[in-house]
């Protein structure tokens, strides 16, 4: 009886769902996955080896690490300015995968702290990089190429990236899963996306699990049955397809005229009237006049299409664009960049 129930639900639920009318699109293209998000690392280090390009002796900064560096290594200087050009003080980031493994290698990137005028052909030496916990997740050291190895052709010489110059020493693995359930977070929120989100789970599953909270948070129940099976579940989940929608936009550059819309954005019936030139868009009502030429239809792309055969430049589109949503008659947002 309540199988019966369950599945009499589900069919009301597919009757009463609005068809989109758009491209499928994987929920995996749609959503991001509370918790699968990359931690930053951060970390400060030296770097050696430079061709006379490297911090000057008059950097306090640098000193103090090349005086904590030989005190470590078992020498103690008797002059606390032992910095030379040869040596340049940098913070290293870097972005440290989720469920990353100990022993894989992610790339750092490096930033002079000092004046430093070129980190080509240097080393970077041993460096602890922490994430917001205080906890080191990866070490860090490795020769630097910036352009070629003595710079030529590169524009910055002070910002370098080591590849593969990161070594994870301790795993990042997130909680995917809390009072058993999943979050899927929208890049794009919106109410009717969120809901044929949570629509597409339910059906494929054949239950109710997912729940679109808001515009932009679909969390979704992990079934009895996936409880020990959660990645496939996950992965079933973001091969799923579905409709996005979205809000009508218009995109305008006024500096190139480049315009960026949906071909279906809707205009009001109305007469533009641009540079000595009359056109109408809708009903026709005025299509009998010489000086009115008719648009057939009643979208942008109608639009912009009769426009572009009338050899309209694009600035002139632009403009009638803005007075179309000035006046009203543009049933879309307007973003001018």
């Amino acid at each position: 009886m309540k199988k019966m129930l369950l599945f009499l639900q589900l069919v009301m639920l597919a009757v009463t769902m609005p068809v989109a009318m758009g491209q499928a699109v994987r929920i995996k293209d749609l959503a991001n996955l509370r918790g699968d998000r990359t931690n930053s690392l951060i970390g400060f280090g030296l770097v050696v080896g430079l061709n006379q390009t490297g911090d000057s002796p008059e950097s306090l900064t640098t000193n103090k690490a090349m005086v904590t560096l030989l005190s470590r290594l078992g020498m103690t200087p008797d002059n606390p300015q032992v910095a030379t050009q040869s040596a340049a003080a940098v913070i290293v980031t870097a972005e440290l995968p989720a469920f990353a493994n100990i022993g894989d290698r992610i790339d750092v990137r490096l930033s002079t702290v000092a004046d430093a005028t070129s980190l080509a052909g240097g080393t970077l030496l041993m460096t602890h990089l922490r994430a917001g916990d205080g906890e080191v997740y990866v070490v860090a050291e490795g020769a630097i190429v910036v352009g070629q190895a003595s710079g030529e052709g590169a524009r910055i010489l002070t910002v370098a990236r080591i590849a593969d110059g990161g070594t994870i020493e301790k795993e990042f693995a997130p909680a995917l899963v809390k009072n058993n359930a999943i979050d899927l977070n929208l890049r794009q929120p919106d109410f009717t996306t969120s809901a044929r989100v949570s629509h597409t789970i339910n059906q494929h599953f054949r239950m109710f699990i997912a729940k679109s909270v808001n515009a932009a948070h679909v969390t979704v129940q992990v079934p009895d049955e996936y409880q020990t099976k959660l990645t496939s579940f996950i992965a079933e989940i973001e091969g799923l397809t579905v409709e996005p929608d979205q809000k009508a936009i218009v995109i305008v550059n006024e500096r190139t005229g480049t315009v960026v819309m949906g071909g279906d954005v809707k205009i009001s019936d109305v007469v533009v009237s641009h540079n000595g030139l009359s056109i109408e868009v809708g009903s026709g009502k005025n299509a009998k006049k010489e000086s009115v030429v008719p648009v057939q239809g009643t979208t942008i792309a109608d639009l912009v299409k009769s426009l572009n055969q009338m050899g309209v430049k694009p600035e002139d589109l632009v403009s009638i664009l803005q007075s179309l949503h000035a006046s009203g008659a543009l049933k879309a947002d307007i973003k001018l960049l």
